[in-house]
């Protein structure tokens, strides 16, 4: 589970990815990452989830 402050800053993301593939300050091939990472972002922002935290609970779970 992401922190509140967590979720803050992959709204922020998402929405920064969003306006430079929308805007066009982007193009091409870095446009279409741009689009995906910011769906990406929103994603985990409104699951409230994160795959390298739960990577990093379970490198340290294991690692005991």
């Amino acid at each position: 589970m992401l922190s509140h402050d967590g979720i803050i800053a992959r709204y922020i993301l998402a929405v920064c990815f969003f306006f430079a593939s929308g805007s066009g300050l982007v193009t091409g091939w870095f446009a279409t990452l741009c689009g995906v990472l910011g769906t990406v972002q929103l994603a985990c922002a409104l699951l409230r989830y994160s795959p390298v935290m739960e990577l990093i609970d379970w490198w340290q779970h294991h690692k005991q």
